[in-house]
């Protein structure tokens, strides 16, 4: 099978991956497919960091606004959407540019996760969402073999839900029918100094709450705050004290900053050690070299085709 080309640009949190995939997409003729479990979610615009409108005018960008804010999304749904989009761009003659922070996304999108799914019973699910952590972790650890155990966060709700699902229910090994694209990617990461980084993540929380990030968080609340996937997210979740009049607004955005910093550290750990092939590129000079590397890139594909 043919693996398609595609450009990933990974990197922590307000390291400036959509702007650098922009760049690329005009200098490269692409379209930016997003790999952020957030930018899923509708109504989530400012909290998320998506493309704002004049951003989206210089050219589309797949798989933000799927669905509603209620609703959960997993990795195998990533997948599902992430593969469509790129085959779309592939086939109109574009060059698919994946962009985002999620490096478990990324790291199942260029098949270097094996992932298994279980049938999901939805009445099941609904009933556990309603127990606490603590009893679900409980129960998983009391009837799930080892491997199960060690592949799942048993701090993310979500998680635990699905193992259980796996548990009682069975993995679904995929079939040579349903196996998924193989992609060739060039993978490049924004490096920052530490310390410019935690300047430009601190920057960029003062200016979402300037355009209204209190707004959505209070939205995600009285929705149903920290029940729901998306209510978990950094920048939402650290309000809900504030609301109950257990914070201060400042305190907030000093814990929506802690938070984020401490997410960035963790993103730069799991890129350097569980992407295979990724290069890093100088923050200062991102944009002139990646667009050499993309540069290369295209062209081993060309004297590969004999072009």
């Amino acid at each position: 099978m043919k693996k398609t080309k595609v450009v990933v640009i990974a990197g922590p949190t307000a390291s400036g991956k959509t702007g650098l995939a922009m760049n690329l997409a005009d200098r490269f003729n692409g379209e930016l497919v997003s790999a952020d479990s957030m930018q899923v979610y509708q109504n989530l615009d400012i909290g998320t960091a998506k493309a704002d409108s004049e951003e989206l005018k210089r050219g589309p960008q797949h798989l933000l606004d799927l669905v509603d804010e209620r609703a959960d999304f997993s990795v195998a749904d990533f997948l599902k959407a992430a593969d469509q989009a790129i085959e779309d761009i592939q086939s109109r003659g574009k060059l698919p540019i994946v962009v985002g922070g999620t490096g478990f996304y990324v790291k199942a999108l260029l098949g270097q996760q094996s992932l298994d799914f279980a049938p999901s019973n939805e009445e099941e699910v609904k009933k556990d969402e309603e127990r606490p952590l603590a009893e679900l972790v409980a129960e998983l650890k009391a009837g799930a073999d080892q491997s199960l155990l060690e592949r799942v966060d048993l701090q993310n709700k979500s998680r635990v839900l699905r193992a259980l699902q796996i548990m009682r229910h069975g993995e679904k090994k995929a079939t040579d029918a349903e196996k998924r694209p193989q992609y060739e990617a060039c993978v490049l990461a924004i490096d920052w100094p530490r310390e410019k980084l935690y300047e430009r993540i601190n920057g960029r929380v003062e200016k979402m709450l300037s355009l209204g990030l209190e707004t959505e968080a209070r939205h995600l609340y009285e929705l149903g705050g920290l029940k729901l996937q998306a209510g978990r997210g950094i920048g939402y979740k650290e309000f809900y004290p504030y609301f109950e009049g257990r914070a201060t607004l400042p305190e907030v955005v000093s814990a929506i900053q802690q938070d984020s910093r401490r997410y960035a550290k963790r993103q730069l750990t799991y890129w350097r050690h569980q992407i295979d092939g990724l290069e890093w590129v100088e923050g200062e000079k991102a944009d002139a070299l990646a667009q050499k590397r993309v540069s290369e890139f295209l062209r081993i594909k060309d004297a590969a085709n004999g072009l």
